[in-house]
């Protein structure tokens, strides 16, 4: 009995562990993690990627800046997640990243400003369906960066909405 709780135990343990390696959602993209850049809006890396937004996801005052930024080629996007851990510099390195493929006409990759269960959590990034209305509600697929593990974790849709920045509240 006991060698079977401890079997359990190490399988548990180690689909943990493989669940937190970094990248496990970076596609084809695995190798932007390391990298260094000064200018997230002019990084060499990324030829011929259009840079779509970019946002603090930590609280002000923090000792380091988490960014997370949203680039397009054709379908696909990507979201870097980026730590400057030395405020005195202005060098990022990226901590993770998330590729999202095949993304079809009227859906887009929302960073920052989305909500679970109506309560703001800017460590929430979704691919949500792109509608006339203040939230995007329409939510295909949602991660989560999770800070402590500095990794992105997939999470529920249920309970998620993005505000939508386009939309005119005249």
């Amino acid at each position: 009995m006991k060698s079977t709780l401890i079997i359990i135990t190490l399988i548990c343990l180690l689909q943990n562990t493989v669940t937190a390696q970094p990248g496990k959602y970076a596609g084809t993209k695995k190798s932007l993690i390391g990298k260094v850049y000064t200018d997230i809006r002019t990084v060499s890396f990324l030829p011929g990627w259009t840079f779509k937004q970019g946002d603090v996801i930590n609280a002000v005052g923090d000792p380091e800046i988490i960014t997370a930024d949203v680039y397009q080629k054709e379908t696909t996007y990507l979201v870097l997640f980026s730590i400057n851990d030395d405020t005195a510099t202005n060098q990022f390195i990226i901590t993770d990243v998330l590729e999202v493929k095949a993304v079809i006409k009227g859906w887009t990759v929302k960073t920052s400003f989305c909500r679970q269960q109506q309560i703001d959590n800017s460590w929430i990034v979704a691919l949500a369906k792109e509608t006339p209305t203040e939230y995007l509600a329409i939510i295909k697929k949602a991660w989560r960066f999770n800070p402590d593990k500095r990794r992105i974790e997939l999470i529920s849709t249920k309970g998620i909405d993005c505000l939508n920045q386009e939309f005119d509240i005249d």
